[in-house]
């Protein structure tokens, strides 16, 4: 089905996507909250990761019933792709950077920070990230709108820029009020890069490479934001609380600086 929106709508298609997505991490994330309203918050805290599980289980059988949704096949690997190779190389570098950076200040991690930092109690912090998924699913059908006149990459790197400026001044604000303004201010543009992206990588890849160009991207990302969580346990455990969020910033802000310099040129 992909195909067939590349060059009409696409952008808008995958904000839709993305924002049903975000849509439903909002009501995950205040549904985080209600063991702090109910009492016995252990108990009911393992019980919430039964949900998760059952949930998983859901996702994987309507996985198995999709059908004849795929634009075609072809052998696995990366051969008889050209010079998409290198384009994929290049791309997994470019957004292992950004995955490293973004593994800095995850959700959960972020959860971990306000509480380390001002002792936000569970109540706060489901209600204060659900504002903040909320605010992120309205930048995602924003963000096609923006790609429309001025272009996918663009669009990419400019918000993500603007939000890393705002994620670094996130432990700077002093106080949980300010810090969760920033939060807020980052997340109201910090996923716009997330279906301009992907159009993106519809723009640059054939069908033939789509698929793969994706896979491998994609497994790079995931690999890459692995250390985070060590490093950012490390940090806070020896006093170091604002130093993730300006290292996250930095190097998420070299990797849009790296990506527009090398396909400016190929890409709106």
């Amino acid at each position: 089905m992909l195909p067939r929106f590349v060059g009409d709508g696409l952008g808008r298609v995958l904000g839709i996507y993305n924002l049903v997505g975000y849509s439903a991490s909002s009501l995950g994330a205040l549904a985080s909250s209600i063991p702090a309203y109910l009492g016995n918050e252990l108990v009911l805290v393992r019980s919430m990761y039964l949900v998760y599980a059952v949930a998983g289980l859901i996702m994987f059988m309507t996985y198995t019933v999709l059908g004849g949704i795929e634009a075609g096949r072809r052998a696995f690997g990366l051969r008889g792709l050209g010079r998409a190779v290198a384009d994929i190389r290049n791309l997994s570098v470019l957004f292992s950077l950004d995955a490293f950076g973004g593994g800095l200040v995850s959700q959960s991690l972020l959860s971990y920070w306000f509480y380390i930092r001002y002792g936000v109690s569970l109540r706060e912090l489901g209600v204060a990230f659900m504002a903040v998924n909320v605010v992120t699913a309205i930048s995602l059908v924003i963000a096609p709108l923006i790609a429309e006149r001025i272009g996918n990459l663009r669009t990419m790197v400019y918000t993500h820029i603007v939000s890393n400026v705002f994620l670094i001044l996130v432990p700077l604000a002093g106080s949980f009020q300010g810090s969760l303004a920033f939060l807020l201010l980052r997340q109201s543009v910090s996923q716009m890069d997330v279906p301009t992206r992907q159009a993106f990588m519809a723009e640059i890849f054939s069908d033939d490479a789509r698929v793969s160009a994706n896979a491998v991207t994609n497994t790079a990302r995931s690999v890459s934001s692995l250390p985070g969580p060590l490093i950012v346990g490390d940090l806070v455990a020896n006093g170091f609380y604002s130093l993730p969020f300006i290292i996250s910033g930095s190097l998420k802000t070299a990797y849009d600086l790296a990506i527009y310099l090398m396909y400016r040129g190929r890409a709106r």
